[in-house]
């Protein structure tokens, strides 16, 4: 301002008209060149500051802040009250340099819907999860068991299905993030997890009340580098494993058949604001432990060209994810989802749509015993062979979703289905108790064993505000085998025995070859090949 200053000084001992003018003119653009200024360095802070990427999917999307309108010159000075406030506000700027902050992502399928968080603070974001349930199931299960999923667990009856209380800390390029994990999801995520049985110490009950726990460190190269260890999510099958995240409660076979979760490490390179890479290194597949002598290897690329268009690419290989056998596993899962309406103005507003596929299979084994006194598991193939039984799964599933009223109502058509001819993922019925290490006699998962299903999901939700979903849904499930809980249901009399992976007898007794003459003959578990349902749910995200 000074330099300003001393130029109209000096014009005006100048003398004549011509130091008016001039004069004039320098006072005009000290007026202007001020504010300008003040206006081009915070431009340039904007600009020079990129947010870190903080979420393990960076998929909750950066709020833009509207900006004060600059200061107006002279001119807009003059102006009268009534004319400033018919000038158009300034547009609010567009954050490119956060990933994937240049659009609203929250209409995805697997991506929280809120815009807000009530417990974000400056070290520490907070989150709360709630997810609450009444299945009403028409083959009425005497013991209200529910066969086939991780998304419910009984039948009949209210059930606290998961709860989860943790949050984010950050502080400069720190990152650690914890959720725990409380409600039915605590037992049933363990049950399908064979590999607590390795080793010594027990992982399922060290870590069955962590849906979330890593630590990591974020590096400001190009968009954004994290570096993470720890428990993270899955992104295989789409579907997030925090019901409220998804357009419907209960995920086809894709998503329920394949991991909810990895523990390991991976590293989150975003090289634009529209693209990420993660390759991970991890124990197994949706496992705590690991089960052999070597590791498995995977990654996902994550692509987003516009706000309305979403794909996933995910890969896992090399893991020897089968107790005491040197069988290989390698699995991809692809997705893409597209908002392709969007109006304001009309009471049904937007549509979207999102498409999955899946091949998954494994190789290897048969060869000597690998561990004193147990025998490694028989050879099996990709596509199958002499010796070699195929041991694979392909499936697919696809959903719409309508929105209606400004967010207030959603709904949701969708389903999928799946080949498997050797029961290879299929998610064992929970008969006597059983789980994914005990096995059961009852409904073997050999190969040779097919397994097809289907299913499908109609889906009305009542979003009264950005935090709560009230939702119901009608879901239909079907298979080639008995398979769904019947009438009669899944405990044997007198309730679960202590070895689910022998046979039990009406009397309670228990053997390894089903002879049950003198014990008041053999009891079986009532399995159905049809499922329909109606679930009621309560979902809630601070």
């Amino acid at each position: 301002m000074s330099g300003n200053y001393l130029t109209i000084k000096h014009f005006m001992s100048s003398g004549g008209r011509a130091w008016r003018r001039t004069a004039l003119s320098a006072l005009l653009l000290a007026g202007l060149t001020g504010p300008m200024a003040a206006q081009t360095a915070a431009r340039a802070q904007t600009e020079e500051a990129p947010q870190a990427a903080t979420d393990e999917e960076a998929t909750a999307p950066a709020a833009a802040e509207a900006t004060p309108a600059p200061p107006g010159d002279s001119q807009d000075a003059a102006q009268t009250p009534a004319a400033q406030a018919a000038a158009p506000a300034a547009p609010a700027p567009v954050d490119l340099q956060t990933p994937f902050a240049f659009g609203d992502f929250t209409w995805m399928n697997a991506v929280p819907r809120n815009h807000d968080s009530v417990f974000d603070g400056k070290y520490f974001t907070g989150e709360f999860r709630w997810d609450s349930n009444y299945i009403y199931d028409y083959n009425h299960p005497i013991d209200h068991s529910l066969s086939g999923t991780t998304e419910g667990t009984r039948t009949g009856e209210f059930v606290l299905q998961q709860l989860n209380v943790g949050g984010d800390f950050h502080w400069e390029g720190v990152q650690a993030r914890f959720l725990s994990q409380l409600g039915a999801v605590a037992t049933a995520t363990p049950r399908n997890d064979a590999s607590n049985t390795e080793g010594q110490w027990d992982t399922a009950d060290a870590y069955r009340y962590m849906t979330e726990g890593y630590g990591g460190y974020h590096l400001n190269v190009q968009h954004g580098i994290n570096i993470q260890a720890g428990i993270f999510m899955s992104y295989i099958g789409l579907f997030s494993y925090y019901s409220f995240d998804n357009w419907a409660y209960q995920p086809s076979y894709v998503s329920s058949n394949t991991p909810w979760f990895f523990n390991g490490f991976r590293v989150q390179w975003f090289p634009t604001n529209k693209l990420k890479f993660e390759p991970w290194l991890i124990n197994g597949w949706q496992s705590y432990a690991k089960y052999n002598g070597r590791m498995g290897v995977g990654g996902q690329i994550l692509w987003r060209p516009t706000a309305s268009l979403d794909f996933v690419f995910n890969s896992y290989g090399m893991g020897q994810d089968t107790p005491y056998t040197h069988r290989t596993r390698m699995h991809e899962d692809d997705s893409m989802e597209w908002k392709y309406f969007e109006n304001p103005s009309k009471l049904m507003h937007r549509m979207a749509f999102s498409l999955t596929f899946d091949f998954g299979c494994e190789t290897g084994g048969g060869g000597p015993p690998i561990v004193a006194g147990t025998e490694q598991a028989g050879k099996v193939s990709c596509v199958g062979g002499p010796g070699a039984p195929a041991q694979n799964f392909i499936g697919g599933m696809a959903y719409h979703r309508w929105w209606f009223d400004k967010d207030k109502f959603g709904a949701t058509i969708g389903g999928g289905w799946v080949k498997n001819p050797g029961r290879y993922l299929v998610l064992l019925p929970p008969i006597d108790g059983a789980t994914a290490s005990t096995g059961t006699p009852y409904f073997t998962e050999n190969p040779g064993n097919p397994f097809q299903a289907y299913d499908f999901q109609t889906t009305f939700d009542y979003m009264p505000t950005q935090f709560v979903t009230w939702r119901v849904e009608f879901t239909q499930r079907g298979a080639n085998v008995p398979y769904f809980s019947g009438p009669g249901g899944l405990t044997p009399p007198g309730g679960n025995n202590a070895n689910p992976a022998l046979y039990t007898c009406m009397d309670g007794t228990q053997n390894a070859s089903g002879n049950c003459g003198n014990d008041g003959g053999l009891w079986s578990p009532d399995l159905r090949k049809q499922e329909r349902r109606w679930i009621f749910a309560l979902l809630v995200r601070l």
